[in-house]
Formats: C-alpha cells, structure tokens, sequence
C-alpha cells in the first residue's frame, strides 16, 4: 500500500491551486488586500477622525472632546473672511485649470507636429523643471522676482525704457491673478505629460494619419479628432488640477501669507491660521471638511466617466 499512497500524494501536490474568478489564490488576494486596507483605514480614518473633531468644542491646545454639534459649521458660515476664501478658491479653480488645460493641449499638439519633434526632449526637460521643484522654492524664487522696486520682472521692465510701478502681489487688485501665475507655470509640464499620454495610443495615431491622407487641416485634426478621443486623459487631468487649486496653500504662505489683508486668502489658509494660530481646533477640522466635501464632488464627473466605462 506504501508505494500506491506516495504516489496518491505526488499527484495530489501536482495538482494547481485552486484560484478563484480574477486569477489569484487566497493567499495572493490576502497578499494584495492588505496594502488597499492599510490606505483605506488610514485616508478614511483620518477623515472620520477630523469629522468628529469638527462636532466636538474644542478651542485649545488641549484635547476636549465636548460634542457641540454644528456650532463651529455655523460659526464658520457667519464668517466674512470665510466667504473671502470661497471666493479666492473659485478663482483659483477657474484661472488656475482653464488655462493650464488649454496651453497644455497647444503646446502637448505642437511637439507631435513634424517640425517640432526634434525639440521634444529639450521642450519636455524645460516644463518638467518646475515641476520638479519644491512650493517652497517656487514661492521664494517668485517672491524675488514679484519684489517691486528691485524684482526681475520690474528691472526688466525698466531696462527696455518701460518705468514699471507694477506693485504684482502688494495690489489687492491683482495679487491673486500673479500668483495663480506661478501656480500655471509649475503645473503646466505635469499637464503637458498627461496631455501627450493621451496622444499616443495606436488608435489615435491611426485616426490622425487617416484625417490627414484625407487632406484636413491641423486644427481640424486638432478639434474634431485629437479631442473627441483623448476625454478621459482630460477628464483626469482637470480632477488633479481642480483638486490641486482647491488644496493651494504653499505658494499663498509663502508669497503673500493671504495679504495684502485676506485679499488672497484661501480655505487652506484659513484652516491653518485657525488651527495653529487662533488655536480654535474644531473649527480648523471644520473647514478641513468643508475641503474635502469641496474636493470629493469636484471628482464626481470623472468618478461617473470611469464607471460608465468600466461596466460598457
């Protein structure tokens, strides 16, 4: 009996392991799970956690986890300066990503153009350096060249005979616009990448070729071919972005600190003055919410986009 059962047993270990619908045993989906419940319970955890800091009262450093309820959203609300803010963060989200997308989609056109596609490398590298650099280092550099009396921008100015008294960040009047500035030039090479990403599937190229064997026009091309078929590296992209200007805290803390006044101040702003120097902790995780709210209906079009074209 020996000889039958050890060959029973050899068979048995020949045999594959049971996998289940995707292609992966327990042990391999266990293995994969775990990194997505670690994120899942440390991003949401963190949010539950801010939430119901938010409904507690607690105004010092000291933990103080009385419920209040709804007091700090209502103090909020009834906040001028709040109001500033929203208003702040809707121009950053109009100027800050309309402008990124269409120069992106231009210059991403230009460099898979004929005459242009030598310099793509050169081009690449010199739009991917500020992306590259820290907020806090585009913020000081830009800082400088803001500076009115000896800043670069008004000793260029001045060179070529034009007496500048462009005051940039100190104008409540356009403070906001020039530093929604820095925030176009060092996101427009992450734009430009994702926009290229988009051009160069096989179906695209394909479509492209055909549309100019039949004798249409590079904006034709551009308008009724390119853009049609690259919706969802867009759609992406205009996410991140929106996401991006909602969340912009660095270049204003920097820059301005939301001066002149609160003329250029923001949420995020607003959340860390409140928290860190007024020390009024429910509120600060009240605007932290008031964000991610923001933030997550912001996402929804691309979430809807996604999920019609996973189910088609």
């Amino acid at each position: 009996m020996a000889p039958i059962t050890v060959e029973i047993d050899k068979a048995a270990k020949a045999l594959p392991r049971r996998r289940g619908r995707g292609g992966l045993t327990l042990a391999e989906f266990v293995v994969f799970l775990l990194p997505i419940l670690v994120v899942v319970i440390v991003l949401y955890g963190t949010l539950l956690w801010t939430f119901y800091v938010s409904l507690a009262d607690w105004k010092t450093v000291a933990p103080n986890y009385q419920f209040a309820g709804l007091k700090w959203y209502k103090f909020l609300l009834a906040q001028p300066r709040f109001w500033v803010d929203v208003q702040n963060n809707l121009r950053w989200l109009i100027l800050g990503v309309v402008p990124t997308v269409v120069i992106a989609i231009l210059l991403a056109y230009l460099l898979e153009l004929a005459p242009f596609r030598g310099m793509e490398s050169y081009v690449r590298t010199l739009i991917l350096y500020p992306v590259a650099m820290s907020f806090i280092v585009t913020g000081t550099v830009w800082s400088w060249m803001y500076e009115p009396d000896k800043g670069v921008f008004n000793t260029l100015l001045r060179a070529i005979g034009i007496d500048s008294q462009l005051r940039y960040t100190t104008d409540i009047r356009t403070a906001t616009y020039w530093l929604i500035l820095i925030f176009i030039w060092q996101y427009l090479g992450f734009a430009v990448i994702i926009v290229q990403s988009s051009f160069r599937t096989s179906e695209l190229q394909e479509m492209i070729e055909a549309a100019t064997v039949d004798g249409a026009s590079k904006l034709r091309i551009l308008v009724s071919v390119i853009l049609p078929n690259i919706r969802a590296g867009l759609l992406v992209l205009v996410s991140l972005l929106l996401i991006s200007t909602l969340k912009v805290f660095d270049i204003v803390y920097i820059v301005t600190f939301g001066g002149p006044g609160i003329t250029t101040d923001v949420l995020s702003m607003n959340m860390w003055i409140t928290y860190f120097q007024q020390h009024l902790v429910s509120a600060g995780a009240g605007i932290g919410v008031i964000i991610f709210l923001l933030a997550f209906i912001l996402v929804i079009p691309y979430t809807v986009y996604a999920l019609r074209r996973w189910f088609e």
